[in-house]
């Protein structure tokens, strides 16, 4: 073969794997002809059981979320009161003083978003702004009415008129007029808009990312009003969100707590899947959320998205080998080999920021001073916030490999330097 004759079979080979992941990706397109849009009563548009008969692929299997199933790699899934406390105790040291000590579960499936908030022991004292992610209520009558006045109101008067069918439903995702996919969540399009990111204007499949991401973020609530606002300025990444909130960029708000050990003024990670998403091989590929939690499905000739809102293990076949060509069987042993990795190291990290309250206090006891203590508390709220950052994340790390073996590594790293800092004040000035 000549060197024109292998030039050309290089551009051709590169061209057919390029068009077959554009096959891949086109063939999972949207079959709108299948979806006839319909009325649906103004007094009825907030919630899922209005749209049954209309959408009823998409209804049914929205329902689904119903169901109580264990992860497939033992990681989260949907079951009630699967407590991270009992299952990482150092948990119960590392939020001492919060709320979280009190109960932290795995989230179950999305149609229990209302009921299981109702029922958490972390309520008392919370603000309405708490449900501000629990469906479409808190916009099209609060937010639409004052704006985020309500969010500053007591979260039990902010949910007394929501009814069970008007928490997380169809509206949540979709303008119940025209289906379109839609993101409410003001405080998303606010902080997207610093990153110079117009929501309003974005594709559809950005929108397929955002409809998630709009709650599926790390989050603080404004000290001025306690509107919802996101620490992405800097970056998408544990550091650069950690820089967000040192720099003052948080305007009022400094902390979520005080350390009930430590005295170390705490923050609380969220759920940061957007930020760990963003960087990740998939999100370089142009692969969103739905493409692997809602796939596309068939049913009596007709497409549709899948509302079931679940781990792709469930899905293999619809969520991950229309992109890749190992077996269901290889694909779930990497997925769990991350998730092994990634726990493994996340105990370590939880455990060393435990023990880095303990040594704290223990020079407390010992007579040290705040002046003394200063500089290890402020690596300890570091050390704390990169161990949570992963811990609070959704996919025990699948969702971005190397970004959280390397926020784990740092959170390990700087609980290591409190507890030198603290031995030598111990051994320095005591």
């Amino acid at each position: 073969m000549s060197k024109l004759q292998k030039i050309i079979a290089a551009v051709v080979a590169v061209c057919v794997l390029f068009f077959g992941f554009v096959v891949v990706r086109i063939g999972a397109a949207p079959n709108d002809s299948t979806v006839k849009l319909a009325k649906i009563p103004d007094d009825k548009k907030i919630g899922k059981e209005a749209y049954k008969d209309a959408y009823p692929l998409q209804y049914n299997s929205f329902m689904k979320n119903n169901e109580m199933l264990p992860s497939p790699t033992g990681y989260g899934g949907s079951l009630k009161g699967n407590s991270h406390l009992e299952e990482q105790p150092e948990m119960l040291e590392n939020f001492k003083g919060y709320a979280f000590a009190k109960q932290y579960d795995d989230d179950r499936g999305h149609t229990y978003a209302g009921e299981d908030f109702k029922q958490t022991k972390r309520l008392p004292g919370q603000k309405g702004v708490c449900i501000t992610c629990k469906g479409s209520y808190m916009y099209d009558v609060y937010y639409k009415q004052s704006g985020w006045e309500y969010a500053s109101k007591p979260v039990e008067e902010v949910m007394a008129p929501i009814e069970d069918d008007q928490w997380f439903g169809c509206s949540t995702c979709h303008d119940p007029d025209t289906m379109e996919l839609r993101v409410y969540q003001q405080g998303f399009i606010d902080s997207m808009a610093r990153r110079g990111v117009d929501v309003n204007n974005a594709s559809h499949n950005d929108m397929r990312l955002y409809v998630c991401a709009q709650c599926h973020n790390e989050y603080y609530f404004m000290a001025e009003d306690k509107r919802v606002n996101h620490p992405w300025d800097n970056g998408l990444d544990a550091e650069s969100e950690f820089q967000f909130y040192q720099s003052g960029q948080a305007g009022a708000f400094k902390q979520d707590w005080i350390h009930a050990d430590s005295k170390t003024p705490m923050l609380k990670a969220q759920h940061p899947d957007f930020e760990a998403w963003s960087g990740s091989v998939h999100a370089d590929a142009g692969v969103t959320c739905v493409d692997c939690h809602m796939p596309y499905m068939r049913k009596d000739g007709q497409k549709y998205t899948s509302h079931w809102m679940t781990n792709p293990l469930h899905t293999t076949q619809e969520s991950c080998m229309k992109c890749h060509d190992e077996s269901a069987e290889t694909l779930k042993a990497r997925v769990q080999t991350i998730g092994d990795n990634t726990f493994k190291l996340q105990r370590i990290a939880g455990q060393t920021v435990a023990k880095a309250h303990l040594t704290v206090k223990a020079a407390m006891d010992a007579g040290a001073t705040d002046e003394q203590l200063a500089a290890a508390r402020l690596t300890l709220r570091e050390a704390q916030w990169y161990w949570d950052w992963v811990a609070a994340e959704s996919s025990m790390g699948f969702h971005n490999p190397s970004k959280m073996m390397r926020t784990l590594g740092l959170s390990i790293d700087k609980a290591h330097q409190v507890i030198e800092m603290t031995n030598a004040v111990m051994k320095g000035s005591l």
